[in-house]
């Protein structure tokens, strides 16, 4: 009895030193997770939903989330790259991993949860997998349609590659407005209104960022597309980078459609153009690569040789 207690009893120990690893895996993991969610929100990001998903030259099949307040869920969204929905959700369970979204305004069911792998996907009941988009693609260049709804760009905060300085508006229902944005790669959520002759007057709460209860923008149609709001500050459906190198490229023009957009050889794998200090910063690194290698291929030779020179005096002292 003994025996068998004290091989329990090792059996045991050994059970648990095997299970430390794990769980310190297990909990790195989840402090990981947790730390991505606290960053930028349960649930939060641009997604594409490979159901309406057509081509990175296409707005369509994103869906933009926001939590805000806490574990509550706003998303604007377009199917077709043109007309844009909003819908709301919540998140829950361990992690707040389980997003429930109503779907009803858009003839789904009104309590839908998904599966939320941070930093990766949320997976549907019904198989449909929206994957997280890491940066924006060439259909983020210039939204060509002629409405206060869809892609705007806010000079203020814009960060070429990034969602950065990116707002994204849906008018649901008629003349109610929803909006999704970025500053900082964290995502935030606005309501407001339009009024006046042609819905030109554009309203939004900028509270819940710091900003006045009730701050009116100007939309501007076609040729400008434009945003303009009291402090100066003029929104525009193209990137800013990009306006004005068209501008330059055709006597002061702005560009009228998406088809004028001509993508270069940089823009082939879908995704804006890497800034200069990205370029900088890869460059940087490469070199800094070769410097390490050269430094450990030296210290194994200078090490090899002092091998030789330790042999050849062991040698030197033996017997004669």
């Amino acid at each position: 009895n003994i025996k068998l207690t004290r091989s329990r009893h090792i059996g045991v120990m050994f059970a648990v030193r095997a299970a430390r690893p794990v769980r310190a895996a297990s909990a790195r993991a989840l402090l990981l997770a947790a730390i991505l969610a606290r960053a930028t929100g349960h649930g939060a990001g641009v997604w594409r939903d490979p159901h309406h998903y057509r081509s990175d030259s296409s707005l369509a099949g994103l869906r933009f989330v926001s939590e805000s307040p806490p574990h509550e869920l706003n998303i604007v969204g377009t199917d077709d790259g043109t007309s844009w929905w909003a819908l709301k959700g919540r998140c829950s369970g361990l992690g707040m991993r389980n997003i429930t979204i109503d779907f009803s305004p858009k003839g789904g069911p009104s309590d839908a949860t998904g599966r939320w792998a941070p930093g990766e996907t949320i997976t549907w009941p019904d198989g449909n997998m929206w994957a997280l988009l890491a940066a924006p693609t060439r259909a983020f260049l210039l939204d060509a349609a002629d409405d206060h709804t869809g892609v705007f760009f806010d000079p203020h905060h814009f960060k070429v590659g990034t969602f950065r300085g990116m707002r994204f508006i849906a008018e649901d229902p008629p003349h109610v407005l929803k909006m999704v944005g970025s500053d900082d790669g964290t995502f935030w959520f606005l309501e407001g209104f339009c009024t006046g002759p042609k819905m030109t007057s554009i309203h939004f709460d900028f509270s819940p960022k710091g900003g006045p209860k009730e701050l009116v923008g100007k939309w501007a149609p076609s040729p400008a597309r434009t945003i303009t709001w009291p402090d100066g500050n003029v929104w525009s459906k193209a990137v800013p980078e990009l306006q004005a190198s068209f501008a330059v490229r055709h006597g002061g023009a702005t560009v009228p459609s998406r088809a004028r957009v001509e993508p270069s050889p940089t823009h082939a794998s879908g995704s804006l153009p890497l800034s200069l200090p990205v370029l900088v910063a890869s460059v940087a690194m490469l070199a800094l690569a070769l410097a390490v290698r050269r430094v450990i291929g030296s210290s194994s030779r200078g090490a090899a040789e002092a091998r030789q020179t330790q042999l050849a005096e062991c040698e030197n002292f033996g017997p004669p």
